[in-house]
């Protein structure tokens, strides 16, 4: 898992003029990768992870995730919404999963997989990784590509610890193409459908648009749960 060459993306930005120089974001980031400079805060592209910290604690909304829209719905004839499995809690508990799933082709989606599918194949495959004896401990999960960005800035000795298999968000992406590749899209090849992963985390945008470990994500674009 090798630095990746080239600039680097990220979803957490500055809004400068909204930032007043105050140091709550300096005093919250893990990687220390903000600093204030004439009066105003600087992210440190090489030591950020886009944990969107810093956005939770800026008292003056200074920094903001920058996800895709759902305009970018049209760039595709057949779109597929990945939720994740924190949409659902994001609503009472009166509401029906089915409701939630039926909003999501209400608002423009051709069909809805579940993240939670790949993340059953993920964890049945973890089950055999783990009875492995030749495999380096503890194993750290890869689910989360802020603390994969973490490790790689701060800890880069735990790199060989992290879980080998792909995340459940892009097995669900790669499930999901599979299935409505074809005569369930209306005849469109697999790589011609828009795969959308609904998330809150501003480091999932950031790992779709720069993926750690391979050269292409399956996700077409992440959109977030609210604004």
């Amino acid at each position: 898992m090798n630095s990746e060459p080239g600039p680097r993306f990220h979803s957490v930005r500055l809004q400068e003029d909204k930032c007043k120089g105050c140091v709550n974001c300096i005093r919250r980031c893990p990687t220390e990768a903000i600093r204030v400079r004439q009066g105003k805060a600087r992210i440190t592209d090489e030591r950020c992870i886009d944990c969107g910290e810093c956005i939770r604690v800026c008292p003056n909304r200074a920094k903001y995730a920058l996800t895709d829209e759902l305009s970018g719905l049209a760039g595709y004839r057949f779109n597929i919404a990945l939720p994740a499995p924190s949409l659902y809690a994001q609503f009472d508990t009166d509401v029906a999963i089915e409701q939630i799933l039926g909003g999501l082709l209400a608002i423009g989606f051709d069909a809805v997989v579940e993240v939670a599918r790949g993340a059953e194949l993920v964890s049945l495959a973890l089950r055999d990784h783990l009875a492995r004896r030749d495999i380096r401990r503890p194993v750290i999960s890869n689910a989360c590509p802020a603390v994969l960005r973490l490790i790689q800035v701060c800890f880069p000795e735990l790199l060989d610890h992290v879980l080998p298999l792909d995340a459940p968000v892009e097995v669900a992406a790669r499930l999901a193409r599979r299935h409505y590749a074809g005569q369930r899209s209306g005849g469109l090849p697999a790589e011609q459908l828009g795969v959308w992963f609904i998330s809150p985390c501003p480091a999932k945008m950031t790992a779709v648009r720069q993926p750690l470990g391979f050269s292409q994500s399956q996700v077409s674009g992440v959109i977030a749960m609210y604004r």
